[in-house]
């Protein structure tokens, strides 16, 4: 990551030098230290200030390594271009790029269902991750934003929750897939096309450490399709089942799981529910049953035509609008943006509304570099992103239909089709 006055002209004096006449060894061993200056003494405070240097040193190292570990580090990331395009090619590492070394982000549909783009269109991330000594001893001395490209620092809680680190990985690619599956049936279905949805399961999103999920063995993208072999089919569906249960009861939660390699398969784990737990103040609820997970309706659903999208090894939720606008681009003439660079950032619902994300003021640091003109974010992150747009145009938007506005009033043009959605 990144790096930070004179003297006046004086009149130069001539050197003055003086005769010294020299001792003899006797004559100086014979001399008291008052005469002396004490060298067995200056000593003794020299070996003490280097003891006391030292002892600071180290007291300081052990500060900035520990305090360090409590926080992680949010940077600019990268703005790829979302597109269609077969140049769009992997370059290894998860990675996609455009001839010159563009960062992209590739969409597979049909060719015959596609149009040349003008313009560009850019989804952004930002790099999180533990953050380093250097950069908490920067960001003590109040240096760390400016030096090092628009960092900051976030307590590890507020980054993590009550979320172990080793769910975190798991929790953004869920939160990715989301984003991937939501953009493309906001974008199909807003151009006219019908996408019926699939209900499969619940979806773990979370395990709390220590509750009868965790004991049970129950993980991070586990797919529950049932309770005591009755269909769950959403995530209001599990509450429900689990609070017809009394604490101390046992059942057998079937989970659908895909490991790292190979197919998914089912598993069947039994669980003793817990009683609700104490939350702030609040006393445990003896009479609700506990489980132990958050989690999220697992829906598929059936396209027109195959659709996909390829992000490579970004995670989260925030590509959501900039993966709808990116689609519709695609899928018409190509004229969305009016020639313009436009990037955003703001997840999409399945209404089209668009939700808040973090990291704006980063991602708009990113976005400015890649050349972009105008940045669509959501409106809770107008004012972050106006303190790094530098002259570069903030747009603020709740909703898919306000950025397609915004955008018709840029200059470009908008799908006739819009609005035929069904």
């Amino acid at each position: 990551m990144a790096g930070w006055s004179g003297l006046k002209n004086q009149p130069t004096r001539p050197v003055r030098t003086e005769r010294v006449e020299l001792t003899t060894r006797s004559e100086i061993v014979s001399q008291p230290d008052s005469q002396r200056g004490r060298p067995g003494k200056s000593r003794r405070v020299t070996a003490i200030a280097i003891g006391v240097a030292i002892a600071v040193i180290v007291a300081l190292t052990v500060y900035v390594l520990h305090g360090a570990g409590g926080f992680y580090a949010i940077s600019p990331g990268t703005a790829p271009i979302v597109s269609a395009s077969p140049t769009c090619k992997s370059v290894g590492g998860g990675n996609w790029a455009l001839p010159g070394g563009q960062p992209c982000v590739r969409l597979v549909v049909p060719a015959s269902a596609t149009s040349p783009v003008q313009g560009s269109i850019r989804m952004v991330d930002v790099l999180e991750g533990p953050a380093t000594p250097w950069e908490f001893a920067l960001a003590k001395l109040g240096l760390l934003h400016s030096l090092d490209n628009a960092t900051v620092l976030y307590p590890k809680q507020a980054i993590l929750g009550g979320l172990p680190a080793s769910q975190l990985g798991c929790q953004q690619n869920q939160q990715m897939s989301g984003a991937q599956s939501a953009a493309s049936v906001v974008a199909l279905r807003t151009l006219g096309y019908k996408v019926p949805e699939n209900n499969r399961g619940a979806q773990v999103v979370e395990v709390v450490p220590s509750t009868p999920a965790a004991k049970a063995g129950v993980q991070c993208n586990d797919l529950i399709t049932a309770i005591d072999g009755h269909p769950i089919a959403t995530s209001s569906a599990l509450a429900s089942a689990i609070a017809s249960y009394s604490p101390g009861s046992v059942v057998t939660v079937a989970v659908s799981r895909t490991p790292a390699k190979g197919p998914a398969k089912n598993v069947d784990l039994k669980v003793k529910l817990a009683s609700v737990p104490r939350e702030g103040t609040q006393p445990p609820d003896p009479h609700k049953a506990f489980l132990g997970v958050a989690t999220q309706t697992d829906a598929t659903f059936s396209y027109p035509f195959p659709v996909s999208i390829d992000v490579g090894a970004i995670g989260g939720p925030s590509a959501g609008l900039a993966l709808t606008l990116g689609l519709l681009d695609s899928l018409t003439h190509g004229k969305l943006t009016g020639g313009r660079r436009i990037a955003a950032t703001g997840t999409i619902s399945l209404n089209g509304a668009v939700g808040d994300v973090g990291g704006v003021a980063q991602k708009t640091v990113a976005v400015r570099k890649a050349g972009a003109q105008v940045f669509f974010v959501p409106v809770q992150e107008l004012s972050a992103a106006r303190s790094e747009a530098k002259g570069m145009k903030v747009y603020a938007v709740s909703s898919l239909s306000q950025a397609l506005g915004d955008l018709k009033a840029l200059g470009g043009s908008i799908p006739s089709s819009v609005g035929a959605a069904s």
